[in-house]
């Protein structure tokens, strides 16, 4: 599942590789600690040694009664003195909820950072960056936490130092705080490159606050990929690009450096339109230069798109080389820009005796006049001829382009089309069977009876399901044909049809019967989690599934109880009881593996409401620093809802 989610880019970054370059729910994200030892406890105070009394004496004053604690004081004590996990976490929570006043209860919060139990560590590290600026002394722990072995303890201990100096309004920092800040850099620059994509996202907001400077801050970033495989690159890259135009400043600077330039450019790819400020350095990049160099730039001005119109004369230059690799991208980046100056260049390539060139120019002069539909159906039909390419990128991006034209065709084209691209997902080549899936999926409506159809053929059963459930609600008229594989012998294929179901949603009501059938003990537990999921996904319909959900939200298996217990919810919101037993399970789904689960369960807290506010903690975490987009979004209006309204 998940393989034709990601279709929003539209098509270069299939152009991109061309030219060169839940099912389960709920799993932690952390394997189990083992019981923790409580925080350090603050010393005993020694008893006073016995004195013998003197009648002779006048009687002592009474000695003063003893002032109460204030509040965040009795919150520290109590911390410290803190039997368990859970009971330091709810403390934690309290003390941050106190954001400044908090800093009385500084130490005990520091003493946590060696817990046992990653929870309370990351909760504290999250604590002291709320209380901001009177924090500094704390960063040092922090930045030891940055080699923690959790990566949401990583995760908020960058956050933190990013809080602790955002809450810093001096204009003249004293030398003393100044050599605290600038000893955190080192430890957040490795962490950039950290396996965890949450971890690396909090390290680059760090290091921006930080360093603010970007001629400052690419060098520092640059050395530490300079000698990196590029399995550790580019998962930093791809953070860098999902943080949008505010990685923009930092990525110009790494594009003067003859190490990072490379780099730079793909995270500018990745960035898309947003990295509008980047075209003209860019276009003399693609003008001159090392070949990959050239190459590189020259898609990321595809990726731009429109607002690279200034760099169409270096890409007309370009098409006009000697460089094969370097001429078809060219042509790419022309049609994704579409400025009407380029017409009369890509007119000529589309001449051009080599055919993938010609495909290429063609399509990208229907991109510029899709109204034009002489031109729209030449390109087509060049592109076709590229699907039957013994080449596997030829194969691959004809589909891209195809798909992209799609739009400007008629119903019969569009369903031909659609014929093409199901016959490619029987291609012996995965990445050309998952570009043909991608392209079924952005013609959604159009290309569900064809891939219904497919789901008769046990070749292309699985693809199909994947296609259809990344299609979603549009695939209603698929129930059926879905609901049938509920009862294949093979167990993946019942798991994948559940998914299916539950991206369809409510109007998969017909379906309720036959899964409530994959709930039984017999059934494997992959499937009896989608089983769960697709029941909550079709709302209300689902109620005679509830008793045996409810039994299963005790299970001992802690997926299958979280799942069952958000179905539940999900069929029955109104359960007040259901209610409480749900939001431990939620914050618990907030850390799974599973992109899905998160977004569900983000959602679902939301929904919960104000009810809900012992998740503020870990939502904040996701709302900021999750890797996906989406479930960010989910967790911030999920947010907007759990918080007390002011």
């Amino acid at each position: 599942m998940g393989r034709f989610m990601s279709t929003s880019r539209s098509s270069w970054p299939a152009f991109a590789c061309i030219l060169g370059v839940i099912a389960g729910c709920a799993k932690p994200q952390s394997p189990a600690q083992p019981a923790a030892t409580p925080a350090a406890k603050s010393p005993a105070t020694p008893a006073a040694a016995p004195v013998a009394a003197d009648k002779s004496a006048p009687a002592a004053e009474p000695a003063p009664a003893a002032q109460p604690l204030t509040e965040i004081a009795a919150l520290a004590r109590r911390l410290a003195d803190a039997p368990t996990p859970d009971a330091r976490v709810e403390l934690i929570d309290q003390i941050a909820a106190l954001g400044q006043k908090g800093r009385e209860a500084l130490p005990q919060l520091i003493a946590v950072f060696a817990d046992a139990d990653p929870r309370p560590r990351w909760r504290a590290a999250r604590a002291v960056g709320l209380i901001g600026e009177d924090s500094i002394a704390a960063i040092p722990a922090l930045a030891k936490l940055l080699d923690d072995t959790d990566p949401i303890v990583v995760t908020q201990a960058a956050a933190a130092i990013a809080m602790i100096k955002a809450d810093d309004g001096r204009t003249d920092t004293p030398a003393q705080d100044a050599a605290v800040y600038a000893a955190a850099v080192e430890p957040l620059t490795k962490t950039v490159v950290h396996a965890d994509p949450r971890a690396r996202r909090a390290a680059m907001t760090a290091l921006q606050r930080l360093v603010p400077d970007p001629a400052a801050l690419a060098p520092l970033f640059c050395d530490q990929l300079a000698d990196a495989e590029p399995a550790v690159v580019m998962p930093a890259l791809h953070t860098l690009a999902d943080m949008d135009a505010a990685a923009v400043p930092f990525l110009l600077e790494a594009l003067k450096e003859p190490k990072s330039r490379y780099w730079a450019t793909v995270a500018l790819a990745d960035i898309g339109p947003g990295a509008a400020a980047a075209v003209e350095p860019l276009a003399k990049l693609a003008a001159a230069g090392e070949l990959d160099e050239r190459l590189q730039a020259t898609l990321a001005l595809a990726a731009i798109g429109a607002p690279a119109a200034a760099a169409v004369p270096a890409l007309v230059a370009s098409l006009e080389c000697n460089e094969e690799l370097l001429r078809n991208a060219a042509a790419f980046a022309l049609g994704k820009i579409g400025s009407p100056a380029a017409d009369a260049p890509l007119e000529k390539a589309a001449a051009d005796p080599n055919p993938f060139l010609a495909a290429i120019a063609a399509w990208g002069r229907a991109e510029i006049h899709p109204q034009d539909a002489a031109l729209v159906t030449a390109a087509i039909e060049k592109l076709k001829q590229g699907l039957e390419s013994d080449t596997e990128s030829v194969r691959k991006a004809s589909i891209s382009g195809l798909s992209d034209l799609a739009e400007f065709t008629d119903e019969p084209v569009r369903k031909a089309l659609v014929g093409e691209f199901v016959g490619l997902l029987h291609d012996a080549d995965v990445g050309v069977g998952t570009a043909a899936g991608a392209a079924l999926v952005r013609l959604k409506g159009f290309a569900v009876d064809a891939v219904r159809a497919s789901l008769a053929d046990a070749g292309t059963r699985l693809k199909a399901l994947e296609v259809l459930a990344a299609i979603g609600p549009a695939a209603e008229a698929a129930v059926p044909e879905v609901a049938a594989l509920l009862a294949d012998t093979d167990p993946l294929v019942r798991s994948e049809a559940a998914v299916a179901l539950a991206a369809v949603g409510a109007e998969a009501a017909p379906a309720v019967p036959a899964l409530e059938k994959l709930l039984g003990d017999d059934v494997p537990a992959d499937v009896r989690y989608a089983t769960a999921y697709a029941l909550g996904r079709s709302g209300s319909a689902a109620k005679p599934a509830v008793p045996r959900l409810l039994e299963l939200s005790k299970s001992a298996d802690a997926i299958m109880a979280t799942v069952a217990t958000w179905a539940t919810l999900k069929i029955e919101p109104q359960d007040a009881a259901l209610v409480e037993a749900a939001i431990p399970l939620l914050r618990k789904a907030l850390g799974s593996e599973n992109e899905m689960a998160r977004l569900e369960a983000a959602v679902a807290l939301g929904d919960i409401g104000q009810r809900a506010s012992s998740a503020i903690p870990i939502l904040e975490l996701v709302s900021e620093e999750d890797a996906s987009r989406q479930v960010r979004a989910a967790a911030a209006e999920a947010l907007a809802k759990v918080r007390p309204r002011q």
